[in-house]
C-alpha cells in the first residue's frame, strides 16, 4: 500500500472549505492518507495563532482520520541529502515543505498538495495535487 502523505497546504484547504472532490478522494484512499508530525505541527500552531476554539476543534477532528508519522533520525539523512542538493541547485524551498519533503522520501510516500510548485525542485519525491 502506498502512502499519502498530505501537506499542510492541502490539509488547511481541507479543514477550510470541505471540497467535495477532496472528501472522495479522502474516502476512497482512507487507509493509505497521513500527514507528518511537522503538517500536525502547523496545523496546530495555525489554530493556536487564529485563536479560534472552533478551528482547533477542526483541526483536532482531521488529525483524527489520519496516521501523523513521527520525524524520525533517518528521516534526517534524506533531509540532509536533499537539501544539499537543492542548495547545491540554487533551488532551496521552505524549511517546513522541506522537512516534509524529506520524511515523505523517507516513507516512500506521495506529497499531496494543492501546490505542486513548493515540491516541483525536490530530488526523488512524488508529488500528486488535490484540487
Amino acid at each position: 500500500m502506498a502512502l499519502l502523505m498530505l501537506d499542510t497546504d492541502i490539509s488547511s484547504y481541507v479543514i477550510r472549505h470541505r471540497p467535495a472532490s477532496v472528501a472522495e478522494r479522502f474516502e476512497h484512499y482512507a487507509s493509505e492518507l497521513c500527514v507528518s508530525v511537522v503538517t500536525a505541527a502547523e496545523l496546530r500552531f495555525g489554530a493556536e495563532k487564529a485563536a479560534r476554539p472552533e478551528l482547533a476543534r477542526l483541526v483536532e477532528a482531521y488529525l483524527a482520520r489520519l496516521a501523523i508519522l513521527d520525524w524520525t533520525d533517518a528521516v534526517t539523512f534524506h533531509y540532509a541529502r536533499i537539501r544539499a542538493a537543492l542548495e547545491r541547485a540554487g533551488k532551496p524551498i521552505g524549511n517546513l515543505d522541506l522537512m516534509i519533503a524529506s520524511h515523505a522520501v523517507a516513507e516512500e510516500a506521495t506529497v499531496v498538495t494543492n501546490n505542486v510548485r513548493h515540491f516541483a525542485s525536490v530530488p526523488g519525491l512524488k508529488v500528486e495535487e488535490w484540487k
